[in-house]
C-alpha cells in the first residue's frame, strides 16, 4: 500500500512538472506574438512611389491620380493586382525574433547595404527620403526571406517571396490594358459583325439576305478583341501595313492596327501613342478571320462539336 501511494505520488508530481512546462512555453509564445515587430508601419493607401533594386536594376512605380504607373515604361498604368498582393505582405511583414544583429550576419544573409538580393524603398511623399528602406536576402525556408529595416541591425526570417519583388518593368505592366471589354460591334477588313440577342450576325442592308454566322469562330473573334493580352512596348514601329479593326463597346469606339513583322507581331490602339508586341497566338486569332472564314458552312453535328471543343481547349491553354 505505501509504494502504490509513493507512486502515485510520483506520478501527479510528474504531471505538474509537464503542466508547467506546457504552460510556460505557452506563455513564452503569447509574449513573443505580443512583442513581434511590425517591420511596414506605413499605410498602403499612403504610399506614392515605390522603388525596387536587385541585379543592378531598379524598378520604380509611382501614383499618380491614383493610378500606378511606370514612369521609365511610357507612364504605363501598373498591374494593380500584382502591386495590391505585395502591398499586402509588407504591411504584413511581422519579426517575432531576430535571427541575428551582427555585421558579418547581414553579409551572410545578404541584407547589407552593398550585398543584398533586393533593396525596397518605400515613399509617402515626393522627395528623395524614403519614409522605409528593406533589404531583402537569402531564403531560409519555402517562401521566406531574411528581411532588414535599414535603420535597424535586427535580421528578421518573414513569409515573402523574392520572386514578389520583380525588378524589370514589363513584369509590372498592365497586360490587359488594351482589352477592349464587352463588345456588341466587330468591323474587321471585309465584314462587320454585331451583337444579337442569340449570338452575332453580320451587318447588312435590309435588301441583302445576311449569311448565318458561324458561332465558334465568331465567339474565338470577338473573346481575342475582349480580353487581349500585350507582352511588352514594341521598341520600334513595325515596318509593316497594319490591319485595322474598329470595335464598338460600352464604353464607346476604339480603332485597333494589327501587324507582323520579322516573326514578331504588334497591336497598337487608338488611345495610346505606341505599339505593343502580342503572341502569335492572340494575333491569329483576329487576323485568320475574314468574311468567309465567319460564314457558316454546313456540317455533321459531330464535326461541328468537335470543332468547338478543340477551339474551347485552344482558349483554356492559353489563359493558363
Amino acid at each position: 500500500m505505501k509504494n502504490l501511494q509513493m507512486a502515485l505520488s510520483g506520478v501527479l508530481a510528474l504531471q505538474l512538472v509537464l503542466a508547467a512546462g506546457l504552460f510556460w512555453e505557452s506563455s513564452s509564445r503569447q509574449q513573443a506574438q505580443a512583442q513581434a515587430t511590425q517591420l511596414v508601419q506605413t499605410e498602403a493607401d499612403a504610399l506614392q512611389r515605390l522603388e525596387i533594386t536587385g541585379d543592378d536594376e531598379t524598378v520604380t512605380l509611382v501614383k499618380q491620380d491614383d493610378q500606378w504607373q511606370l514612369p521609365e515604361l511610357h507612364q504605363l498604368p501598373v498591374n494593380s493586382d500584382k502591386l495590391d498582393t505585395l502591398l499586402e505582405k509588407l504591411t504584413a511583414l511581422k519579426g517575432n525574433w531576430p535571427v541575428a544583429t551582427s555585421n558579418s550576419a547581414r553579409e551572410r544573409f545578404e541584407v547589407a547595404e552593398k550585398k543584398f538580393r533586393k533593396h525596397v524603398k518605400l515613399y509617402t511623399a515626393e522627395g528623395d527620403e524614403p519614409a522605409l528602406e528593406l533589404f531583402v536576402g537569402t531564403s531560409p525556408g519555402f517562401r521566406k526571406v531574411h528581411v532588414r529595416r535599414a535603420d535597424d541591425d535586427a535580421i528578421y526570417a518573414v513569409e515573402l517571396n523574392s520572386f514578389d519583388l520583380p525588378v524589370k518593368a514589363d513584369n509590372w505592366l498592365d497586360k490587359t490594358l488594351l482589352a477592349a471589354g464587352d463588345l456588341k460591334r466587330i468591323q474587321g477588313p471585309d465584314y462587320t459583325l454585331e451583337k444579337a440577342d442569340d449570338g452575332w450576325v453580320f451587318a447588312v442592308d435590309d435588301a441583302q439576305e445576311a449569311p448565318a454566322v458561324d458561332p465558334g469562330k465568331a465567339r474565338e473573334l470577338a473573346t481575342a478583341l475582349e480580353k487581349l493580352r500585350v507582352t511588352r512596348p514594341a521598341g520600334k514601329t513595325p515596318e509593316a501595313e497594319p490591319t485595322e479593326i474598329v470595335v464598338q463597346a460600352d464604353n464607346g469606339e476604339r480603332r485597333y492596327l494589327f501587324a507582323s513583322a520579322d516573326d514578331k507581331y504588334y497591336v497598337r490602339r487608338d488611345d495610346r501613342d505606341q505599339y505593343f508586341e502580342i503572341a502569335k497566338y492572340d494575333f491569329d486569332r483576329v487576323m485568320d478571320k475574314r468574311h468567309q472564314d465567319l460564314v457558316l458552312v454546313a456540317r455533321d453535328e459531330e464535326e461541328q462539336t468537335a470543332e468547338e471543343e478543340t477551339s474551347n481547349t485552344q482558349e483554356e491553354d492559353a489563359k493558363s
